[in-house]
């Protein structure tokens, strides 16, 4: 078992060295059987969110105004962390084919904007899955010392057995599934009409400081296998979060999102809701129905 790894940082790591070391690495896309991912673990001193950074985050995603801690910020806070972590040689799958599929995120209360925020993030072992190697980035943010959010970012390696005809099959099997249990569901459907413009990942990474090439313009997607620079995963999931109502949230807030499928931009999107009391799920679809994401925002009194 390789020794953990801890890393410590007074202010948010630089994001372009680690992108140099993503890519410069000579790491497999697919850990070889009896292979682990050893604890790494990191860690940001509390820092002082700048308010104008906020609202321009806030504008971006969708949100009126930043009164209270918009629901995924503190992802952006410790974009450079989690970097620095993937990028480290400990982790021993290359970055460049890990695939983001799932988030959780969990505030506790509504947070004030304004007051310093620590961050602790940590990756350890993997699942193996039938589309492929699953891992768990857990992250958590304190304000004097008391947790007030939690994350779970699960990426996917994927098998190189699931490729072409038969990751398809798995994939169509699982839209199925999704509409039939939304057609099952008698809930009124809200139906909510945006659009994702070309510039929208340089505006995004502008505000967030995820740089990442395959979201900042057509040139520099496609030799990441892209045809068409992509939405980032975490704004698509900020603005359906922010259309279904997380900035009313007080009490207890869970997020939980599946990505399907890329946001090729620009691009035209639909999103469809379902809310009843505590609850809404939600998916976004392209023009032609087919989902970009699913998810639901589960919220409890203060």
């Amino acid at each position: 078992m390789a020794a953990s790894v801890n890393l410590q940082f007074r202010s948010p790591p630089g994001i372009w060295g680690n992108y140099l070391r993503v890519v410069a690495a000579r790491k497999p896309r697919y850990m070889p059987a009896g292979a682990q991912v050893p604890r790494i673990e990191a860690s940001l001193a509390p820092i002082q969110p700048d308010p104008q950074r906020l609202q321009r985050y806030a504008a971006v995603c969708g949100l009126p105004h930043a009164d209270v801690v918009p629901i995924a910020w503190p992802h952006m806070l410790a974009i450079g962390m989690h970097l620095s972590m993937l990028a480290s040689p400990a982790f021993p799958v290359s970055v460049l084919g890990v695939v983001h599929v799932r988030n959780r995120i969990v505030r506790e209360q509504a947070q004030d904007p304004a007051r310093p925020m620590a961050l602790r993030s940590w990756i350890e072992g993997h699942r193996d899955t039938e589309r492929g190697q699953e891992f768990d980035l857990e992250t958590e943010a304190t304000v004097d010392g008391a947790v007030t959010w939690r994350e779970t970012c699960t990426f996917l390696a994927r098998a190189q057995r699931m490729t072409g005809a038969r990751q398809l099959v798995v994939e169509r099997a699982r839209e199925r599934e999704r509409e039939r249990e939304e057609a099952a569901d008698p809930t009124p459907v809200r139906v909510t009409r945006f659009s994702a413009p070309a510039g929208l990942g340089r505006r995004y990474a502008a505000v967030s400081g995820d740089y990442n090439p395959i979201h900042l313009g057509d040139l520099l997607a496609r030799p990441f296998g892209f045809p068409k620079a992509i939405a980032h995963g975490m704004w698509s999931l900020a603005r359906c979060a922010a259309e279904v109502g997380e900035t009313q949230a007080r009490g207890r807030t869970t997020l939980d999102v599946v990505f399907r499928m890329p946001v090729y931009l620009p691009a035209e999107l639909t999103l469809e809701s379902r809310a009843t009391q505590g609850r809404a799920s939600f998916t976004l679809k392209d023009p032609g129905g087919k989902a970009h994401l699913t998810g639901e925002l589960r919220t409890a009194s203060a």
